[in-house]
Order: C-alpha cells, then structure tokens, then sequence
C-alpha cells in the first residue's frame, strides 16, 4: 500500500465496525483514510453508554502509530458537525445555517463574498438582518417562514428575491432554506443556500429579447407571399397569406389554394391599378410592380405588389404584397397640411386657387357659370379683444361649420387668411342663384355664437363675382376673379355691413390701401 506511516494530524474514519489492530493510514491526494486489510472501514471503540443504539459515527483521530500498531482515537463529539461544516465551507453557493431561532451558526467564504460580511462577526445575529433582501420581499419572507412557521411544518423553501447592496446594485438572488432536524425530528437549525443568478437571468432575458427580435422582424417582412402557376392559380402560401401572422390590412382575405388569383386580384381592386394584373398571365414578363387599393369593412387598405418569374424556369411568378396603407396615409395627411386650414380644415388658398382654375375651365366647356363669394366677418376684431384669441378661433371653427352647411356639397369653402372666407359655387344657372346664398350665410352668421366666455355675436360682409370661364383658365383669370370679389366686399362693408354687393368695374379704379387677397394668390400662383 502506497505512502502509508505515521500521521500526525488528524485523520477521518466512518463506519460500523471495530478497530483492526492491522489498521493502515493511507495518504489518497489530500484526504487521509483509515484502511483494514480486510477492507473493513474502521470505527474506533468509543467509551460510550452500552444503551446507546449504535450508528455509524465521523471519528476524529487525532495521532496514529507506526503500522501495525492500534490507532489511538481521542473521542470528539463536535466531530460530526466540524465535518459537516467542512462540506458546507467548500460550497460553491452562499450557504448560511442558522439555529432554530434563525441566528447564525455558521457561514461560508461564498455567503461572505454575496453578502459582504465577515462570518466571524456575524454568529449570533439574526439572518434576515445580514443578507439585506429587498425590504417588501425580506418582510413578506419573514412572515411567511418565520412567523407562520410555513419553513418548519413543510421543511423546505425556495424562491428567488431581490437583493440591494451597499453600492445600490440589485442582485437577483435564487435561495432556498431547509430545516436541520435532529434524530427525534426536531428542528435543531436551517439552511440557507443561495446563489446570484443576475447574470444568467440577464442572459435569459438578452436571449428572449433576440428572440422576439428575431420574430418581430421575420414577421415585419413583406412576407404576404403567394405562388401562382402561368395561368394564374395559387399553388402556395404562407403563413402569413393565410391569416396566421399578425392582423393587418387585407391578410387572410387573398384566394385559396387552386383558386385563380388573378381574377381575384382583378375584381377586387376598387381603383385601377398602375399595371394591369392580367399582364402576369403572360410567364415571360419582367419585375412587376404595382399598388392597389381594396375596401374591407368600409375602410379602405392600400397594397403594393411585387411579382417576380419563378427562377426554377417554369411559368408562374412570387407574388408578395406589402400593406402600404400607413405610407398613404401619411402622404395624404402631408397633403392635407398643405392645401388645407388647420384650424378649420377648410382648403387654403392653395387648394382655393387650384379649384377656381379648374372650375372655369369646365364652365368654358359646359356652357355654364361660376360664383365666387368673398366673405369677411364684421366685428371679429371686437371678439378677439373681448374673450382672447382662442375664443376668436373657436368662433372661426363655428363659422366654418356654418359656412359649410349652407353650401352643397360640390360647393368649395375656403379659408384664406384670419376672418376672411372664399366660396365657389359652380354650375350656377345666374346671379339669382349666387345672391340666395349669400342671404342665407349672412342669415347664419348673423345668429350669435355661444362660447365658455360669453356669447359673441359677428356678422359677415360678402363680394360677388359670377363668370363664365374662359378657354384654358389661367392664373391671370383666378387673380382677376379674386380681386373683383375682395373689391365688392369691401364695397359692402362701405355700405353699412352684413350684406352683400355684386362687383361693378368701376370699383377697380377705387384707390385701395388695404391688401387684398389678390395679391396674396398672384403671388403664390407666379412662384
């Protein structure tokens, strides 16, 4: 037997049976073991009341003889706990055990490293004083296993809590307490093991974050993809096709397998589309491209569609669809702002001047006529100095209603600067039919408006030019037009207010220090 001798120090025995007097220690690495020839574990022969029941025992040995000679074995009964203790300090977790009243006993390099302490000045002290858990979680733990004794009838808890260290760092902390019992059952202590897993739960949750990335992007790809033959059936989908991926506009509503997509496609577009969908019939085309728009509920869904030849040479083409409805609608919103009033949502002047041309085109190519209406309120001034200028604008938002409501619906109402209004009537058979709306504005607008300040009562003076058009319209013509309208108000304000006066050419030679509207659309028209 190898390295066998004398051993000064202390030596570990474990077993049932007597001392061999051939008994040899054996160094095996860093653990001293006592053998017997015969391959007995040795076990000392304690001085002990016969009575006891006999069970296995830690033996301490604390000299040992030449071989040969019997070991001399002083007893210890701490020896048990001091080996038990020794298995605890080797833990790679935080390991702290406690007495039955949860004061310390006994911690480990570990639980000194995680909670910061110095296991020799804490033995005595409270164990929830020292490892410094979150206070609600601590409390709601302290309750639960110690006040409710829930650790004592059940033996066993585990749990993850948070810990605060001294620098503020949040620690997530996976722990677990087990009851120490001795052989009557009794609880003699408890163990608390515990380790940091904030990294590893980092980690879990980087890794699901990728995760959901991963997903969120896969599913955010132009993915409604379908596969046609050359004569236009489907012969494949995905998952997203089919309804299965996130609800948006038109998903799960394309043609089924064997269906022709084509015709689907053809009789489902409410606007025609940029290229005919007939043309993937063909096989041999190119790229194409197109948008569309399709209504589903009364709402309406923009889609653009990209089909692509199949590369494996047979005829039929990858068609996928992008739901483009957010872009345009965003594009119309971005037109909106610039041909419309804010405020009102009345076109601006943009719009006004834009609508006027077109309309006295097609008045020169029907045969009609034209009415314009130059509105300007009387006594708007008074209002905003009165109640303030949010009132005067909530007054504004009512007279454009108003206005609105006395027009029809082909009819165009413009807000063109603070109190003044432009309407277009077209297709107006003669000046009988501009004048009865201009008494019906004044009649509305005459009727006070009733805002959280008080009731503030306006009324509006209008200027009426009737045409009827000329070839190719021009902005010489809308500029004109304007400026004879603006003219003949201002004419009606002369003439006491809250009427209406029709334009006469001499009001052109009236000297005018008030800028007109005019101007303003020559200006925008000329740039």
């Amino acid at each position: 037997m190898a390295d066998t001798g004398i051993i000064r120090t202390s030596g570990v025995g474990v077993g049932p049976g007597p001392v061999d007097d051939d008994a040899q220690v054996v160094r095996k690495d860093a653990l001293r073991v006592v053998e017997s020839p015969d391959e007995t574990i040795v076990q000392d022969r304690l001085e002990a009341d016969p009575c006891a029941p006999q069970r296995p025992e830690l033996i301490m040995f604390s000299d040992v003889d030449p071989i040969g000679a019997r070991p001399t074995v002083a007893p210890d009964p701490w020896s048990d706990l001091k080996f038990q203790a020794n298995l605890v300090m080797a833990l790679p977790d935080a390991a702290i055990a406690s007495d039955a009243e949860y004061n310390i006993r006994l911690a480990n390099p570990a639980a000194e490293a995680l909670y910061g302490f110095v296991a020799a000045d804490v033995v005595g002290q409270p164990v929830m004083n020292l490892i410094q858990f979150d206070a609600d979680e601590a409390k709601d733990i302290e309750i639960k296993l110690i006040e409710e004794q829930a650790l004592l009838q059940s033996g066993f808890w585990s749990g993850q809590v948070t810990r605060i260290t001294s620098s503020g760092e949040e620690l997530e902390i996976e722990a677990s307490a087990t009851v120490l019992r001795d052989e009557t059952s009794a609880m003699r202590g408890v163990l608390f093991l515990s380790r940091d897993v904030t990294p590893l739960r980092r980690a879990e949750r980087e890794a699901a974050e990728r995760t959901e990335f991963a997903d969120a992007v896969l599913e955010s790809l132009p993915g409604r993809t379908c596969v046609i033959d050359s004569e236009g059936h489907v012969i494949g989908v995905n998952r997203r096709y089919r309804g299965e991926g996130p609800a948006g506009a038109g998903e799960g509503t394309g043609p089924a397998l064997g269906d022709d997509y084509i015709e689907w496609l053809t009789e489902t577009v409410d606007d025609h589309a940029a290229k005919d969908p007939r043309e993937l019939r063909v096989g041999d085309y190119p790229d194409f491209r197109t948008e569309f728009a399709t209504v589903r509920r009364r709402k309406r869904y923009w889609t653009e569609l990209f089909a692509v030849p199949l590369s494996t040479g047979a005829a039929g083409a990858v068609i996928t669809h992008v739901d483009i409805t957010t872009r345009k609608q965003a594009e119309s919103a971005l037109t909106r702002r610039a041909t419309h009033d804010p405020l009102t949502g009345l076109p601006n002047r943009v719009l006004l001047a834009d609508r006027l041309a077109h309309a006295l085109s097609r008045a020169a190519r029907t045969k009609t006529q034209v009415g314009l209406l130059f509105c300007d309120l009387d006594g708007f001034r008074n209002v905003n100095n009165t109640f303030g200028h949010l009132a005067g604008d909530r007054l504004l938002v009512t007279i454009a209603k108003r206005l609105r409501a006395v027009c029809r619906s082909s009819d165009t109402v413009a807000r063109v600067s603070g109190d003044e209004f432009v309407i277009i009537l077209e297709d107006v058979e003669g000046r009988g039919e501009v004048e009865e709306v201009a008494r019906r504005i004044i009649e509305a607008l005459t009727e006070p408006v009733v805002l959280e300040q008080g009731s503030a009562k306006t009324g509006t003076s209008i200027g009426l030019v009737i045409s009827s058009g000329v070839p190719r319209a021009g902005v010489r013509t809308v500029e004109n037009l304007i400026r004879d309208a603006d003219s003949a108000m201002y004419a009606a304000k002369e003439a006491g207010r809250a009427r209406y006066a029709w334009f006469s050419p001499e009001m052109r030679e009236r000297p005018r220090e008030r800028p007109t509207f005019a101007k303003a659309i020559t200006r925008l028209l000329n740039r």
